[in-house]
This record gives C-alpha cells, structure tokens and sequence, in this order.
C-alpha cells in the first residue's frame, strides 16, 4: 500500500521545514536590516519593494536608521537578541512537537510540555520584540526621554494567538491525563 504523500507526517514535515527557514530567514532579515539598512535601500528600485519589509523588522522608521551611527545600530541589534534567541527556542520547541507527529506521536506528556514551552517562548519573545520599542526612548539630538508605545492590530493578533496555542497545550495535557485516568479503569 502507497503511503498518503498528504497525510500528517508529511504535513507535519511541510510545516516544520517553513517554520523553521521562515524563523532563519527572519533573523538574516533582523540583523541584516540593523547592521546594513543604507546599503541594503541604495540596491533596491525606487527604495521599496523587498527592503520595506527587511526595514520593517526594526522598531525604528527607515530614515532614523539609516542615520544612527553603527553602534547605536548595534545597540539596537542586542536589545533585538533576547526575543530572537526566545523565538528561536519556541521555533525548536515546535518543531520537537512536529517531529513527534511525523512518528504519529500525539497525546504524550512529551509533547504537550514542548508544545506548552513554545507556546510560552511565543508569547515571551513576541513581548520582548514589543519591549524593543522602548529603544526610541531618547529624543533626536537631546538627552531627554519620551516613551512611544505603538502596538499594531498584528501585534494583538499575535498575542491572541499566543494564546491560543496555551489552550491548546492545556488541551493537550488533559487530554493525556484522560487517557492515563482511563487506561487505569481497564
């Protein structure tokens, strides 16, 4: 019998490969869009297309970044490095999990505790990248401070999302520790 080159483990496989060079390709944008934003518009037509997003990854509107001196860039690229390094931790979690479906692996405690730390490595580093904000704090050319706080619709759409996916691990738990009370009763 021909196995379904549809059925779960290939999606699971699917989901895990796009997640995962998703999460690189995010990164290669995030430190490229720090540590090169000038060179990086002068290659593109007309100053848009791919680069608007590469520049959207920052907290900073272009032209602010383009003037920053390299280590206020930098400065800005570590204040970046927390919620990539807890990012990319949930994006491993995640894929431990889709590993587990590839081997038709579901309901174990396994997996609902590496489902529940990337759901929780999603939230934390989705509040640390809002968190990234606070970098405007120091007013152009003056030492006073100002807060700005921008949280976008797709910012409340992420955390909602977030949590989600903790219902789900929670989901996931009690639906092992069903299936361990019922195996007892047989």
């Amino acid at each position: 019998m021909k196995k379904n080159p549809t059925g779960p483990a290939a999606l699971s496989r699917r989901v895990r490969y796009g997640v995962s060079g998703f999460f690189v390709l995010y990164l290669l944008l995030t430190v490229l869009g720090w540590l090169a934003p000038a060179p990086a518009v002068q290659g593109a037509v007309g100053g848009a297309g791919m680069y608007e997003l590469l520049l959207q990854l920052q907290s900073q509107p272009f032209e602010r970044l383009a003037g920053m001196p390299l280590w206020q860039r930098g400065l800005g690229l570590a204040l970046a490095l927390p919620a990539l390094l807890v990012l990319g931790d949930a994006v491993r979690q995640l894929a431990l999990v889709l590993r587990q479906f590839e081997q038709g692996v579901f309901f174990t405690p396994q997996v609902a505790r590496h489902f529940r730390r990337f759901a929780g490595g999603l939230l934390l580093g989705t509040v640390l990248t809002l968190l990234e904000m606070l970098f405007g704090l120091l007013e152009d050319g003056t030492s006073q401070l100002r807060l700005v706080i921008d949280i976008t619709g797709g910012d409340l759409w992420t955390l909602l999302l977030c949590s989600v996916f903790f219902a789900l691990a929670q989901i996931l738990h009690e639906g092992q520790r069903l299936a361990d009370e019922n195996s007892g009763f047989i």
